[in-house]
């Protein structure tokens, strides 16, 4: 975990049960002192039902979702971790001030829960700021979701938009490593399918996603690419066996965000480097497309980069 996170969209980058939690499914708290006490008494279980109906997660984005519980996650395992409440007023709540102001958040939040972690092996330490605010049944933890708005803008970017925005702010060139923002006319343009990339892509994202339906983090680590072979390690650097419960968790919060689905319709490519126009599903089911942009790996094309836009499947 970074230094200082802060739970909001701006903070960072089949649906899975613990992916929405409206406020229907949510657990009110009497004050924010019994929020931040049943939070940390879910993390340190690693308990993700406990720990997610405290959360309302409407217009909530895959990323978010799996940075709230991927702490759980490390703080159920490998971290140990201390939840406080702090009023809004207050210095610990000013990065969650000013993200609200600016995205004119209605209803405003109360304050915000300190999550501060520090690893077991004394590696690294850190705190996660989340808000949380009044209802009439109580406090909860809030996330700074997309308003209706900002919803509507992101829906109608087309995909011709998006590809240009990525070109625009250029692409590191795989042999020389000059960003160059040529792509439009320098990249060969692929088959509406994608070709062998497409291909191999779509097969890569359809073995992960098996893996992930099945519980499989043996699985997930061969379904392609050097990032799901780290991320889903049986061993560590040095040799010691990852015990299979916390692979699956791993596995479990990485779902969320890892795309399924997966249709190509067209791209471009320049080198080892190709960028491929997407539509797909995320974890917790919303739509994600736009472009990708892929380094090959020999037999695999792993993702480097995109320029991708999330939305519910549903309006």
């Amino acid at each position: 975990m970074s230094k200082h996170a802060s739970l909001t969209i701006r903070s960072i980058a089949s649906t899975l049960a613990l992916a929405v939690l409206g406020l229907q499914a949510c657990s009110a708290a009497s004050s924010p002192e019994q929020l931040a006490s049943s939070l940390q008494a879910a993390a340190s279980k690693g308990d993700f039902d406990a720990a997610g109906k405290l959360v309302n997660f409407e217009g909530a984005p895959a990323e978010l979702h799996f940075h709230f519980f991927d702490m759980v996650r490390e703080c159920g395992g490998e971290a140990t971790c201390t939840v406080g409440a702090q009023p809004i007023a207050s210095e610990a709540c000013a990065g969650i001030r000013e993200k609200a102001q600016a995205n004119a958040r209605k209803p405003s939040f109360d304050g915000c829960l300190v999550v501060t972690t520090k690893a077991k092996d004394g590696s690294s330490s850190g705190a996660m700021e989340i808000p949380y605010a009044k209802h009439d049944s109580g406090y909860r933890i809030e996330t700074m979701g997309y308003a209706a708005a900002e919803l509507a803008a992101i829906r109608a970017k087309t995909n011709e938009t998006l590809v240009e925005e990525l070109f625009a702010k250029g692409l590191r060139d795989s042999a020389m490593g000059d960003l160059r923002t040529d792509w439009a006319t320098a990249a060969t343009r692929l088959p509406a399918d994608g070709g062998t990339i497409g291909a191999a892509f779509v097969a890569q994202s359809q073995a992960l996603a098996k893996a992930i339906d099945a519980k499989d983090p043996d699985a997930a680590m061969r379904s392609g690419g050097e990032l799901n072979q780290f991320l889903f390690r049986d061993k560590e650097y040095d040799g010691k066996p990852i015990p299979m419960a916390v692979r699956k968790q791993k596995l479990h919060v990485q779902g969320l965000r890892k795309l399924r689905d997966v249709r190509v319709s067209g791209g471009y490519q320049l080198g080892d480097t190709a960028v491929l126009l997407i539509e797909a599903k995320d974890g917790i089911g919303w739509t994600v497309r736009g472009p990708i942009v892929l380094a090959n790996e020999g037999e695999d094309w792993s993702k480097a980069g995109d320029n991708l836009v999330s939305y519910p499947s549903t309006p």
